[in-house]
């Protein structure tokens, strides 16, 4: 059973039927195939409650057989401007690709890897933690799963997005986070001692 949220003031028109459109070509073809997958970046904070922010795009993660065959889902609703490929582009890794529906900009990534100096995040190891059990929203009659905001500061923090993880931090702080899924994910030593660091002082946790 999906969450009913109030989304924030970026959802636009035309993202909505972008999504709409989207979601009801991909969640078949996912769900036959059993593939996990979520919407992440700023749609999916947006879709979470995150205002003041319009997404020029929508992010979409999943596993490497996910992402082909999303690719062949997404394409039957929009048009494909790059094909599904293996694709590294610091600070990302993944098998990537885009497409535009309804004017808008989809991003597939398969198998997402992001890689700075100090940390590193692997979106496989967060499959589980991004079940329906964590951050299922109910949007359109239909249930779609979302990366969660807690997951979304860790990330932004690690790539040095103060404009991204500032407001995440914000809302957070205003209504309430998953204490233990944020303990969880600063128990993992792989995402850096800076970004652990700064996400326990956006959160006011103790050291």
């Amino acid at each position: 059973m999906g969450e009913t949220v109030t989304f924030g003031s970026g959802l636009t028109e035309e993202l909505r039927g972008a999504l709409v459109a989207v979601l009801r070509s991909i969640i078949p073809a996912m769900f036959k195939a059993q593939q996990p997958w979520a919407i992440m970046g700023s749609t999916a904070s947006v879709l979470q409650g995150l205002d003041g922010y319009a997404p020029p795009d929508i992010d979409i993660v999943t596993s490497m057989e996910g992402a082909y065959i999303m690719e062949g889902a997404v394409a039957r609703c929009g048009a494909t401007v790059r094909p599904i490929s293996f694709s590294v582009r610091e600070p990302y890794a993944s098998h990537f690709g885009i497409f535009e529906v309804n004017g808008v900009k989809v991003e597939v990534m398969g198998n997402l890897v992001i890689g700075c100096p100090d940390g590193e995040i692997d979106a496989n190891r967060h499959w589980a933690r991004w079940s329906d059990k964590v951050r299922l929203i109910h949007f359109e009659e239909m249930h779609v799963p979302v990366v969660p905001l807690e997951w979304q500061l860790v990330a932004n923090v690690l790539l040095d997005r103060p404009e991204r993880y500032g407001p995440i931090a914000v809302l957070l702080l205003g209504r309430g986070y998953d204490r233990p899924y944020v303990d969880a994910l600063l128990a993992d030593e792989r995402h850096g001692r800076r970004t652990n660091s700064m996400v326990r002082e956006l959160l006011r946790l103790e050291p």
